[in-house]
């Protein structure tokens, strides 16, 4: 039972609460103690009743703190920021670095929100006022593009592509699109206006505007909070996780626009691609558009990924670039996503092919050939960044004579054409990669419904003929 002595002093009378527990687990007694000042205008008798009423549930907090870890958290009153910077050392230590990298700035967003409250007072309100602002954040979207100008003082300033890709080290891809009116960063458009010497606004057209954050990018710092509070549950200093559905209200999740070609396009994009000379991006290309694998998959394939026999692929890593870190290896997104799939003998054929001009490349760059066992590669045999899938694409689109779309829009293009053409979900998940069949119906619902009304016509036929 707690100890309670009152105390005289210049500022008044307060009270100083003691409490001795045993940890369970060390046979130590563990002493603590706090000090309890009442509100002015109470008698003695309510401040003695209301000191016993302070005591007892200090004693319970105490004894809730010492049964879940009386080593590593030793403070009843600990914040929210404070618990959650251990627990964002834990996941560091056990997970991926996009994981933790992912966790970390969702919780730099919440801090300013709930990050000084303390972890045994937090309620479904405050965390509901604290989702209800994050669904309201916008941030500043800044759009770059070079205007009429850039070639006329690249021009006067005797400094064309080819000086500023070599003697300046420019970016060759994002110089490209500086030339051609693409929209690139802020920071580059600023470097290329102090090479030329002359203010960013001459040679660029800026605009700035407002929108809110993405649904899925709000999701992910919801879901950190979330794990948060439930490693604080069962640690037992909270007893209920009031960042659930159980306390919380979320906002509907909007309609997914999927992003994928049409027949026609997916026609003429395999068209190009297979009479496209960079063996390395059409093998590549065909890859994604063949099997829907994501790009951090592509670019984490090694050789022996790839059974020739039994005309297979193996997934089991992905490469990703993360802040901070740069280009990583790790494991694919889920579980789920390591998979062993078929892949038609056509793709078989041509990585046959590739592997031959592989060998005779690492061959011709003898000792600087970098060695990894990756399928794609930088010319000298070095880890690829994935952005250079981006701009392989982009150089097809345009031999194809097609807009602009996404290395996504091949994975997406890859499932749809299936669903359509009558393969079981349970299949189309298991290709993709998901971790149930229900992620691919709500990802592509429409195009399922498209399948059953062609479903019901063949149907229909069927049976008019008879």
């Amino acid at each position: 039972m707690a100890t309670i002595r009152k105390r005289e002093g210049k500022k008044g009378v307060s009270y100083l609460i003691q409490v001795k527990v045993k940890d369970a687990g060390s046979g130590d007694i563990i002493v603590k103690a706090t000090t309890w000042k009442p509100e002015q205008g109470l008698t003695q008798k309510q401040a003695e009743r209301k000191a016993i009423i302070f005591a007892s549930k200090y004693e319970e907090d105490v004894r809730k703190m010492i049964t879940c870890n009386s080593r590593e958290i030793d403070n009843i009153n600990i914040t929210f920021k404070e618990f959650a910077d251990r627990w964002l050392e834990k996941t560091k230590q056990k997970h991926s670095a996009s994981y933790y990298v992912n966790c970390r700035d969702s919780l730099k967003t919440v801090y300013s929100y709930i990050g000084g409250y303390k972890l045994k007072d937090i309620t479904p309100g405050i965390i509901q006022n604290c989702y209800d602002k994050l669904d309201k954040l916008e941030k500043t979207v800044t759009k770059v593009s070079a205007n009429a100008n850039l070639k006329r003082v690249m021009v006067n300033k005797k400094k064309g592509y080819m000086k500023l890709r070599y003697e300046y080290g420019l970016n060759s891809s994002t110089l490209s699109l500086s030339i051609k009116g693409s929209t690139i960063s802020l920071e580059y458009a600023n470097k290329m206006a102090n090479i030329l010497g002359v203010d960013v606004n001459k040679i660029f057209d800026i605009t700035k505007t407002k929108q809110r954050y993405a649904y899925e990018t709000i999701h992910k710092i919801k879901r950190t909070v979330r794990a948060v509070l439930s490693f604080a549950k069962r640690q037992r200093l909270i007893t209920d996780n009031y960042a659930t559905a159980d306390y919380i209200t979320f906002p509907k999740r909007p309609q997914q626009t999927i992003d994928c070609m049409d027949d026609k396009d997916t026609k003429k994009f395999y068209n190009a691609l297979i009479n496209y000379p960079d063996i390395r991006a059409k093998t590549a290309l065909l890859l994604l558009l063949m099997t829907g694998l994501r790009r951090g998959e592509l670019c984490g394939l090694e050789w022996n990924d790839i059974d020739f026999e039994n005309n297979t692929i193996t997934v089991q890593r992905a490469l990703t670039v993360v802040k901070g870190y740069g280009v990583i290896l790790k494991q694919p997104k889920t579980e789920s996503s390591i998979r062993t799939m078929s892949i038609p003998k056509s793709v078989i054929n041509q990585l046959e092919e590739y592997y031959k001009w592989y060998e005779n490349n690492k061959a011709k760059l003898g000792d600087r050939w970098i060695n990894t066992n990756r399928l794609f590669t930088m010319e000298n045999g070095g880890r690829i960044y994935p952005q250079k899938i981006n701009d392989w694409l982009d150089k097809v689109l345009k031999s194809a004579g097609m807009e602009h779309k996404t290395v996504h829009s091949l994975r997406h293009t890859n499932i749809t054409m299936q669903i359509l053409a009558g393969i079981p979900l349970v299949t189309v998940a298991g290709r993709a990669g998901h971790a149930r069949p229900s992620t691919t119906s709500d990802i592509y619902s429409h195009f399922i419904k498209s399948g059953d009304q062609h479903a019901s016509e063949v149907l229909d036929n069927m049976f008019q003929n008879t």
